[in-house]
């Protein structure tokens, strides 16, 4: 991410304060609420910090005073080695009225590179993936001037009382459970950059009306794991069934769907094209693309195509109400 002089400006924002600073802006707002940096308020109640005093705070702590270019722009490194983790974040960030930049550390040097590098002001940090020690990660940054006050929330599938305990000790400000929660990311994200909007939510259709789920794949060992774990939902869903691509859109025809998980090797057309012709198709569904062992060329193939996200087969069986929020 490339970065340009410091603007020539009078007056910092909160939310500059936090890109310089690699924090969020909750917490330049509690350094001010705290008096570690001095700041006033504007006639219509925004804070804000004198060039000045905020040269002072970076050259106390050793912060280079320099800025990202682009206006308003949060910065979030996910530290996980898991796509359907990535990809939920996406989710969650693109149905914020807010511009972010993510970034993904997959193993410990890219993390470290990373942080390095971007700078993130909110990081979202796997306790146990391979060869990462999610804890020793944790600590140290919180050890390192630089870093010590850039947000970490820590993530795991292993969740206990001790882990969280742990992680708390050594400054993660929260432990989420895996399979993450749409709603809990949304919350902290929203207070942690300090964001007034509200999501972009779409008017929600009448259960009675359109609560179909069409489920397009070969593998009936999958088909059926999706649909037990479907029948639980409430309001009960219709599930409907298709084995090919042209099989799919001729049930999305007759009973066009709200939900469509397809899998991208259907035999007689294209998965692509499927996702396409189901997406242009009425009734706007939520396509999730699934595929055993999906590349990043997979990936970026369906969500172009009008998927919502693209994920390994196994990490959809076992958590399909979540992905679609029922």
């Amino acid at each position: 991410m490339s970065r340009g002089r410091t603007p020539v400006k009078d007056t910092y924002s909160t939310h500059d304060v936090a890109r310089i600073c690699c924090v969020t802006p909750t917490t330049v707002i509690r350094w001010i609420e705290d008096g570690l940096i001095p700041a006033f308020k504007t006639v219509g109640g925004h804070r804000r910090v004198r060039r000045e005093d905020l040269e002072r705070v970076c050259q106390e702590r050793g912060i280079p005073f320099t800025v990202p270019t682009g206006d308003e722009v949060g910065r979030l490194l996910v530290i996980d080695d898991e796509p359907v983790v990535l990809d939920l974040v996406r989710d969650v960030l693109k149905d914020l009225s807010h511009q972010f930049d993510v970034e993904v550390a997959r193993d410990a040097f890219d993390a470290g590179r990373l942080v390095a590098t971007f700078r993130p002001q909110l990081i979202f940090l796997d306790l146990m993936m391979p060869g990462v020690d999610g804890f020793e990660v944790c600590a140290r940054l919180k050890r390192d001037a630089s870093t010590m006050h850039t947000e970490i929330i820590a993530i795991t599938g292993y969740y206990t009382e001790a882990n969280m305990e742990r992680i708390l000790a050594a400054g993660a400000s929260a432990c989420l459970k895996k399979p993450l929660d749409v709603t809990e990311v949304r919350r902290r994200v929203v207070e942690a950059f300090h964001l007034r909007d509200e999501p972009r939510i779409e008017p929600a259709p009448d259960p009675r009306e359109n609560s179909k789920v069409l489920l397009v794949t070969q593998n009936a060992d999958f088909r059926a794991k999706v649909k037990e774990e479907l029948e639980r939902a409430t309001p009960p869903l219709e599930i409907k069934t298709a084995q090919t691509g042209a099989d799919a859109l001729l049930v999305a025809q007759a009973a066009p769907p709200r939900y469509v998980i397809l899998s991208m090797t259907v035999p007689d057309l294209k998965s692509t094209d499927v996702i396409a012709k189901l997406a242009a198709g009425p009734g706007n569904p939520q396509i999730i693309a699934v595929h055993d062992a999906p590349t990043d060329e997979i990936r970026m193939a369906a969500r172009a195509a009008g998927a919502r996200m693209c994920l390994p087969t196994a990490a959809v069986a076992g958590s399909v109400r979540e992905l679609l929020g029922v």
